[in-house]
């Protein structure tokens, strides 16, 4: 039998996979990936977490992480706040948990706990605006004007662990256009990667409210890279101040940027349920 764990932070909601003493190579094709995300057939959810052990001994795990659509993604916020958790879960007296990803390092800590909810500070690291040294823009000679509809997009570029195009909106759009847009925007060809896109409006210095289109997943309740990546840019730009509390249609996730432009990410965690896939799904899922 495979044991599961199934959270969620601000309405993004993850499966997770311990592999901390055994291997689950069989999960991670793209089919087996979308199959588990699907709520019809499977148990549903925005992405599928691997827990494994850490490569260097002085860290506590390692992520590895997969979008509803099978493909690898590098980082996630909301993710990696709930695999802070989990470990801290299964080994209790840990608060300050060292989890290697794909995007190097991140340090998550244990704010507080309250009603079944913990919040968890992440330190994000800072984010990057070139992203066509990183290929996931084209450059300026090749880049084409987003023009959709009428609308045309001045996206700020910023990876903060992944890609993302951070768009702050002259004017309102309605949730059917952001999701038809940002389908658009992530497999444009001035995107070769493909790219998450954050729609933004500025409510004051302190406050943004985002809605955001997740590559290989769609529109999300909730990205914790994204409301991190939409500070930066903010902050980049003179909108925001050094603390920025972003509002998503999930909740609020509280971003900080401190004097040498590190970020810090700091919201909930909330367990849903543990359980074991049936046989007849475990079955199913080792078909060649």
């Amino acid at each position: 039998m495979i044991a599961y764990c199934k959270m969620h932070g601000l309405g993004n909601s993850f499966i997770f996979f311990d592999e901390m003493n055994g291997e689950f190579a069989n999960l991670k094709k793209p089919e087996t990936i979308r199959l588990l995300c699907d709520a019809r057939v499977g148990i549903g959810a925005d992405g599928v977490i691997f827990m494994l052990p850490p490569r260097d001994p002085k860290h506590h795990c390692r992520m590895q992480m997969f979008n509803t659509d099978g493909s690898e993604a590098e980082m996630c916020g909301n993710a990696v706040r709930c695999l802070a958790h989990l470990f801290s879960k299964r080994q209790l007296g840990v608060s300050q948990i060292l989890i290697e990803t794909s995007s190097g390092v991140k340090e998550v800590a244990l704010v507080s706990s309250s009603q079944g909810e913990s919040f968890y500070k992440a330190q994000m690291g800072t984010a990057l605006f070139d992203l066509v040294a990183t290929g996931e823009q084209l450059p300026a000679d090749r880049y084409k004007p987003l023009t959709w509809k009428e609308r045309t997009f001045e996206p700020i570029y910023v990876n903060v662990g992944n890609p993302h195009a951070v768009i702050f909106l002259k004017s309102p759009m309605s949730s059917d256009e952001m999701k038809t847009a940002g389908a658009w925007l992530e497999t444009h060809p001035n995107h070769p990667r493909r790219i998450n896109i954050e729609f933004v409006e500025v409510i004051n210095r302190n406050e943004a409210k985002i809605h955001i289109w997740e590559r290989g997943c769609g529109m999300t309740q909730a990205c914790g890279t994204g409301a991190t990546a939409t500070a930066a840019a903010g902050i980049k730009l003179g909108h925001f101040d050094q603390k920025v509390t972003v509002h998503m249609p999930g909740g609020d996730l509280l971003i900080e940027q401190d004097s040498k432009g590190t970020l810090f990410m700091t919201g909930p965690v909330q367990a849903i349920c543990t359980g074991q896939l049936a046989p007849s799904l475990s079955c199913r899922l080792n078909r060649p």
